[in-house]
């Protein structure tokens, strides 16, 4: 490659037959050991792989018969990588380092989280996919976010921020405040007067609105993905186009937003892909 990089090759195994997954469409994203942040991952070629797109997008990388291929810097020596293949089942994999060539895998599982980082390199209200697409009969029960480092702004009201699918940006989180570490779900909030600001988008809750504006209140519900359209595409979005004080570049600059996206599901047995 003509630079010293380390080699990743996984092999997804079925736990219970010890049998290759065999999946060349599932996607993953490559992320920094413990960290929401993604290195620099190349092919075997030394041409990087484009993970994010600054400003605009996250992208995803397709698995090949089950198997994840990259290499990264040399000083990586381990990371953490985010799966969802193409029946819909989402794995987490954990501090994996280049001696590690296979990960068992349950694919009869039914419960899932799918995990994505994001982070504020962007500074308008920039719809923005995160990389993964709801497969057809994932059933959406709760969308939850975890900051570890807090996204600036408040001042504009720009640490705020909306999850749902390019159907509807705001479909699952409304309106999250991330000023501060920690996790965030979508329990609203009630002002003295009794008004209640919503914090779950319209995807995962119904809503009972009074004459006077006032929210009398909601009912939780899950969201199905009846299909496998466009509008599933998960995106995250800035609620405000306050421009940030500090830079929007590749590496990223001390005190940067970010955190990661937990969508917890079911899936519907007799819609998924095996």
């Amino acid at each position: 490659m003509g630079v010293s990089r380390r080699e990743y090759f996984l092999q997804l195994v079925n736990t219970r037959t010890k049998q290759a997954v065999n999946d060349d469409t599932g996607s993953y994203q490559v992320y920094t050991a413990g960290t929401p942040t993604r290195p620099s991952i190349y092919d075997a070629a030394g041409v990087q792989l484009t993970q994010e797109v600054i400003g605009t997008s996250f992208v995803s990388r397709t698995m090949t018969n089950g198997q994840l291929h990259f290499y990264t810097d040399i000083a990586v020596s381990s990371v953490d990588v985010s799966v969802l293949t193409a029946g819909g089942r989402a794995y987490f994999l954990k501090s994996l380092t280049p001696s590690q060539h296979r990960v068992d895998v349950d694919p009869e599982k039914q419960e899932h989280v799918l995990v994505a980082a994001f982070n504020d390199k962007a500074s308008c209200t920039t719809v923005r996919p995160i990389g993964f697409q709801l497969r057809k009969g994932m059933v959406i029960n709760d969308v939850f976010v975890k900051v570890t480092a807090a996204f600036a702004g408040a001042a504009a009201a720009s640490n705020r921020y909306s999850v749902g699918r390019s159907g509807n940006a705001l479909g699952f989180l409304n309106n999250i405040t991330l000023s501060a570490v920690g996790f965030k779900k979508g329990s609203p909030t009630v002002s003295s007067t009794g008004a209640t600001q919503p914090k779950y988008g319209r995807d995962l809750a119904n809503f009972v609105w009074s004459t006077t504006g006032l929210l009398n209140a909601y009912a939780r519900r899950a969201y199905i993905a009846a299909t496998a359209v466009a509008s599933n595409n998960l995106v995250v979005k800035r609620m405000t186009a306050a421009t940030l004080t500090h830079s929007i570049t590749n590496e990223g600059v001390s005190g940067a937003g970010k955190g990661y996206i937990y969508y917890s599901y079911t899936l519907l047995p007799t819609e998924n892909a095996n």
